[in-house]
């Protein structure tokens, strides 16, 4: 079967990534797909060079208010041209074939808006892959039983769905991953991709696991309880 070439844009929302994003910008242009990739660097005004890194790599860059991820994201989504749109954080690797199979998804199943991948630790050890297979398959029931979950690592959808859609919600802490996935039910199927990339394992380096997974856990029951997630009850602090 011949697959359609397209335009795919990546946008990265970065704050201060000037460490990470050089490695996943070198990994971004080692994809395997032979289409037009564009890539955006939606930047909250950084201290760092992660503004020279990201042109360094031909990425566009957009300035973004320092108002969390999910604004960076809706930013760059503006001015991407591209038919399908790939949200990547700064500090995750994917695999090389990322964009061909998201790209094959879409053009063999016209029922699929969006989706996720597997996520695995960069250079994590063996409770960081146990805990990683625990959240891995919990997001893939979830999604088979038609409750789409997005941790946000790594995310795709079709362009006209994504705007129709309003884009990701700029008034939640946290869980507007989760949020914008169950409600792209409307249009059709969020699928998960047995597509890994690597995320880095900072935070969980840094704050533990018990504190991050609490902060996670907590913050998804107070969304599916109250369908909002309180900027002043939850403050996610970016960790360096």
């Amino acid at each position: 079967m011949v697959i359609a070439v397209i335009v795919i844009s990546i946008i990265l929302p970065t704050l201060n990534e000037g460490k990470y994003l050089d490695r996943t910008l070198r990994t971004i242009k080692g994809q395997k797909y032979k289409g037009e990739v564009e890539i955006i660097v939606a930047d909250s005004h950084s201290d760092d060079d992660t503004q020279e890194v990201a042109r360094r790599h031909g990425a566009k860059v957009v300035l973004s208010e320092r108002l969390g991820p999910a604004v960076g994201r809706n930013r760059g989504a503006q001015v991407a041209k591209g038919d399908i749109l790939v949200f990547l954080d700064a500090d995750t690797i994917p695999s090389e074939n990322l964009l061909a199979c998201i790209s094959k998804t879409l053009e063999e199943r016209r029922d699929v808006v969006g989706g996720t991948c597997k996520f695995l630790p960069y250079k994590g050890g063996l409770v960081d892959w146990l805990i990683y297979a625990l959240t891995n398959g919990a997001a893939r029931v979830m999604i088979r039983f038609g409750v789409p979950q997005d941790p946000g690592y790594c995310f795709f959808y079709r362009r006209e769905v994504f705007e129709k859609l309003g884009g990701l919600r700029e008034d939640l802490a946290l869980n507007e991953t989760h949020d914008l996935a169950i409600r792209s039910k409307e249009y059709g199927n969020f699928v998960y991709m047995n597509v890994p990339v690597f995320t880095s394992l900072r935070r969980y380096r840094k704050a533990g696991y018990l504190r991050t997974l609490w902060m996670y856990l907590r913050s998804a029951i107070t969304y599916f309880k109250t369908g909002s997630v309180s900027k002043f009850k939850f403050k996610f602090e970016p960790v360096r």
